[in-house]
């Protein structure tokens, strides 16, 4: 079934369910002014990507993430603005405050990574990663200016947590794996 290989995976940081509800009704209310949803047919997950790979083993992606996860506390997260990527894809994002703990982690991972010999896409990779949670991507020029009118009046800050890390395939989207963030805070 040619229709049915991914065209790549991504390993991402996903939400506490409080956060994502938050994200996802935000999305859904710039649908009903007038945003055509590609991602919200899609039944994207809210998350903010450590990195995308092409063709790669996907069950050695689920091994690193297996492995990563149980060393990582859970991280604070403030989405406080909006962005877009004014490409061919057009993509309007929220941007979380880049704290510490965020870049760190992203390092962290992406060293896992070289020592596991996997690649990245250079856009993630560290000195280069711009973290997001992607709103919605595919937009037409009209629909990428009426997304960023709309985020403009409407949108607020969400603060909440990143929880897990999850393994996908995308196009078609498969969710793959998820592994919690597990360190427990020391009193």
């Amino acid at each position: 079934m040619p229709d049915a290989m991914p065209q790549g995976y991504a390993i991402e940081l996903y939400f506490d369910a409080k956060t994502e509800k938050k994200i996802r009704d935000f999305r859904e209310s710039i649908y009903q002014l007038g945003v055509t949803p590609v991602l919200g047919k899609l039944d994207d997950r809210p998350h903010i990507s450590l990195a995308v790979f092409g063709q790669q083993d996907p069950q050695k992606l689920i091994d690193i993430a297996a492995s990563f996860s149980p060393l990582k506390t859970p991280l604070p997260v403030r989405l406080e603005a909006v962005g877009a990527f004014p490409t061919e894809s057009n993509v309007v994002f929220l941007l979380p405050v880049p704290s510490f703990e965020l870049l760190q982690i992203h390092q962290d991972f992406h060293e896992v990574l070289e020592k596991e010999k996997v690649h990245s896409s250079h856009y993630y990779l560290p000195d280069q990663w711009v973290p997001h949670c992607t709103l919605e991507s595919a937009l037409s020029d009209d629909q990428l200016n009426l997304t960023i009118q709309l985020c403009k009046k409407h949108f607020t800050p969400i603060s909440g947590c990143l929880t897990a890390v999850g393994v996908i395939a995308f196009r078609p989207l498969a969710y793959l794996a998820e592994f919690p963030l597990s360190i427990q805070d020391k009193e």
